[in-house]
């Protein structure tokens, strides 16, 4: 199994899905020809990731929910789909985990069964991307004791920044028990140029961040047609400048990770 990424941020609203799906797409672009394969998860109930990459507007008999359920079992593939996106397979979720996770924290190895259904069932994806919930909580803790990476979408609001502060105290703590969990960097998401606000903020988190900072993505409402359609801008704007920021992030994800 390659490189595993927790796109994460306790706060709601800043673009986490939006980010691990469309740098899904942009890698897999990137990656055409070669045979590699991405493996998104999506552990939010709100299950937006599985919508925007099906190919049946989000309907699935199988999910994630199963791997929270009583029995730790290590066969899982049926719960891994194909997407609308090519090199691109999903473990979608369902609104049924809300009622899991509650569940959960009296169950066995709570806060490990994400890694176990990664190691016995994405052995052969080469790289895994998971979108976690705009929480810290066991589905969370889930994705960061198995992830090597945490990448961080990051709007120009102060309260987003002291999100951050809060989210990388946990981050620290996780790496207790996950000793190889590292900080891949952070995305400037929603930015508009013409507000004064968002300028400053965006020349603090520059100097703040400096190579760490691996993209902007400007506010667009391409972006949110595409999503209101299930495609990523890879399929439905490939000339706009949404994606071509995305497909940036997406670059620097592969240099820094030496995914060439």
């Amino acid at each position: 199994m390659g490189p595993v990424i927790a796109v994460a941020n306790q706060k709601g609203g800043v673009g986490k899905t939006t980010l691990a799906v469309n740098v899904a797409a942009c890698i897999s672009y990137r990656w055409k020809d070669t045979g590699r394969r991405i493996l998104v998860v999506d552990t939010d109930h709100q299950a937006n990731a599985s919508y925007i990459l099906s190919r049946d507007s989000g309907k699935y008999e199988e999910t994630l929910a199963a791997i929270y359920q009583d029995e730790i079992a290590r066969d899982y593939r049926d719960l891994i789909q194909t997407t609308n996106v090519s090199g691109v397979d999903i473990v979608p979720a369902s609104p049924m985990m809300a009622s899991e996770e509650m569940k959960l924290a009296s169950r066995e190895k709570k806060g490990y069964r994400l890694k176990y259904f990664l190691e016995f069932n994405a052995s052969n994806y080469d790289l895994v991307i998971i979108d976690c919930p705009p929480a810290i909580n066991l589905f969370v803790l889930n994705a960061f004791y198995v992830a090597d990476q945490i990448l961080v979408p990051l709007p120009p609001e102060d309260l987003a920044i002291q999100g951050f502060q809060q989210l990388m105290a946990q981050v620290q703590a996780v790496r207790e028990i996950n000793p190889g969990l590292s900080f891949l960097g952070v995305v400037v998401n929603m930015l508009t140029d013409r507000v004064r606000i968002h300028r400053e903020i965006r020349c603090f988190l520059e100097e703040e961040f400096g190579d760490k900072l691996l993209g902007i993505i400007h506010r667009s409402v391409r972006i949110q047609e595409a999503e209101a359609m299930n495609l990523t801008l890879l399929d439905y704007s490939r000339s706009s400048r949404s994606f071509k920021e995305f497909l940036g992030v997406a670059d620097n994800i592969i240099e820094d990770l030496g995914l060439k």
